[in-house]
């Protein structure tokens, strides 16, 4: 699971993200980065450096999560934002693997317009039972290719 530091900015919270699972993970095992809440602008950014050290990322899955948007920047006025909305880039090529967005509560559906119209695959129920059937679903599209 993705988290964020108040301490530190989005680039930080990447690179420490993407060193704890590189030493973690050997380059021959299948990665699915799970992100929730806010925490889900940093995906692509992680997704891509994961890349870069050799590893597979076969899937994303975002809870209740922020969507990543292209050069997102904080509004005025909004210190507590800029952590989040530290303008990390999307790479042309992201998502490079199938998305699942978790639904849980309500106040995320302002994210789901957003998953539809990306063409991403949407669960709402719990996270308990969404878990399962997000990863079959990526391990579904992975034996399709």
């Amino acid at each position: 699971m993705i988290r964020t530091s108040s301490s530190k900015t989005a680039r930080e919270d990447i690179a420490a993200a993407v060193f704890n699972i590189c030493m973690q993970v050997s380059n021959t095992t299948s990665i699915v980065l799970v992100s929730q809440e806010r925490s889900g602008t940093l995906l692509p950014g992680i997704g891509s450096g994961l890349r870069a050290s050799y590893r597979k990322v076969i899937g994303y899955v975002f809870i209740d999560g922020t969507l990543p948007v292209p050069n997102q920047v904080a509004p005025p006025n909004s210190q507590w934002l800029e952590h989040y909305f530290d303008s990390v880039p999307l790479t042309e090529d992201w998502p490079n693997a199938p998305v699942i967005y978790i639904q849980t509560k309500e106040d995320s559906a302002v994210w789901v317009e957003q998953v539809k119209v990306r063409g991403w695959k949407l669960i709402t129920e719990e996270v308990k039972s969404a878990m399962p059937k997000a990863i079959s679903f990526i391990a579904g599209e992975i034996d399709k290719n």
